[in-house]
């Protein structure tokens, strides 16, 4: 069992497991679906997440596989807010098999000391209000209401 910084060799399957999370989320609203030739992208995206001095990616590891992964970046606040910088922890997904386990909070934790280590005063998470499973989750952390996001369909 172990959580650990990814590499650039996780890249595969970091993104094998957002394309899930993907999936789980447009189940919820379609307004998460993967764009078209997306997919191929994920790989990418991940490998610039790597690269970002300001970001952070962790893997958890069970029976030598990566099982799921966290995402987090430092954002600096305009030089008018008093809060100058906080993290934004962007993306979790845990595969199917191994979830309840313990390991979203093993990420969450690994993140949450990143971001002290970053000078943040605050941590932040955007999860979907019908994902009654992720409000769940992340609320057992004690992270609670700050900011509605308000959207309207056209």
């Amino acid at each position: 069992m172990s959580v650990r910084r990814a590499e650039r060799g996780d890249a595969a399957a970091i993104a094998a497991l957002w394309r899930s999370l993907f999936e789980t989320h447009a189940a919820i609203d379609p307004a998460f679906a993967l764009r078209e030739g997306a997919e191929t992208k994920l790989v990418i995206a991940v490998l610039r997440a790597l690269d970002d001095r300001g970001a952070a990616v962790w893997v958890a590891e069970r029976e030598g596989a990566c099982v799921a992964f966290c995402t987090a970046r430092v954002e600096h606040a305009t030089t008018l807010a008093s809060e100058a910088c906080r993290v934004a922890i962007d993306e979790i997904a845990v595969s199917a098999a191994w979830r309840r386990g313990g390991l979203g909070r093993e990420l969450v934790e690994a993140a949450l000391a990143w971001a002290k280590q970053c000078g943040a005063q605050r941590v932040e998470v955007r999860v979907a209000a019908r994902n009654t499973a992720g409000q769940a989750f992340w609320r057992a952390l004690g992270f609670g209401d700050f900011v509605d996001v308000l959207d309207r369909r056209l």
